[in-house]
């Protein structure tokens, strides 16, 4: 073969063109997984235009884990109907992969604006913000939940029922009606910020915001102020309260140091 009449590459030309090392292509053609095309007269392994496709093929079933075996079973003797089955399965796997990565850039994405919003947060200053409608998803409401390990049943049940894994930003909702009884430790149900198909509006409006600094246990004791906060500004509660825990075990060792933001619906 003239390698003047044929655009070709030597080993290093081709890794480059996938950002390889060269080591790669003299591994695989160790095993006969991808071979040169042959060799140049001054003894030098190159590669052909055509064999382009073919790596890239290879090195996109590799990312995915594909063993090794069966791609050179395929090579060894390739068709239209290998290929088109090869192609269908791998596309169901790179489905799952990118719902994987899409998780994962949610969660990332959480964290980032979640530490943002900390660091501009007033502790201890009740603001009033009129916020934008938003999509949430709610457990079933369950008005009995009084206690910490009842709230860690629910956070299992619901991740279940969600197909939600890890850390999912999980809150609690805590009734209107509870809130003026002054039963501020009862939870009614759990809320996660997730827009799908069984998301619910969170209606848009006045809120007033507390950003609270202090364990789990703490937060039913700054209830009293925010009310009175609210009654002092000539405003009323008009629905339930959000608590979200913007900082927990993941990002503190001592439960002082943990951070529950609460949205309460005012008029």
């Amino acid at each position: 073969m003239n390698r003047e009449h044929l655009k070709t590459f030597y080993t290093g030309e081709f890794a480059k063109q996938f950002g390889i090392k060269k080591d790669t292509l003299l591994y695989y053609d160790k095993i006969e997984l991808f071979q040169p095309a042959g060799i140049s007269d001054n003894g030098y392994r190159f590669y052909t235009m055509q064999q382009l496709d073919t790596f890239w093929a290879i090195q996109s079933l590799r990312a995915l884990n594909f063993p090794i075996k069966e791609l050179k079973n395929y090579f060894s003797s390739p068709s239209t109907e290998k290929l088109s089955k090869l192609a269908e399965d791998q596309l169901l796997k790179v489905e799952e992969e990118i719902k994987k990565l899409q998780e994962i850039h949610w969660l990332l994405s959480k964290i980032k604006y979640t530490s943002e919003e900390i660091d501009k947060a007033a502790f201890g200053e009740v603001l009033i913000e009129e916020l934008s409608e938003e999509p949430l998803i709610y457990s079933e409401s369950n008005p009995g939940i009084t206690s910490n390990e009842e709230w860690t049943y629910e956070y299992e049940v619901f991740l279940e029922q969600t197909g939600l894994k890890g850390i999912a930003y999980i809150g609690s909702v805590i009734a209107k009606e509870d809130i003026m009884e002054g039963r501020f430790s009862k939870v009614d149900r759990l809320f996660t910020r997730i827009e799908n198909p069984n998301s619910v509006l969170k209606s848009a409006g006045l809120y007033a915001i507390l950003y609270h600094k202090g364990s789990y246990d703490s937060i039913p004791e700054v209830y009293p102020f925010i009310l009175n906060q609210i009654n002092n500004r000539g405003f009323r509660v008009s629905g339930n309260a959000f608590e979200e825990y913007l900082v927990d075990s993941m990002a503190a060792n001592n439960e002082d140091d943990f951070i529950t933001k609460i949205s309460l619906a005012i008029e």
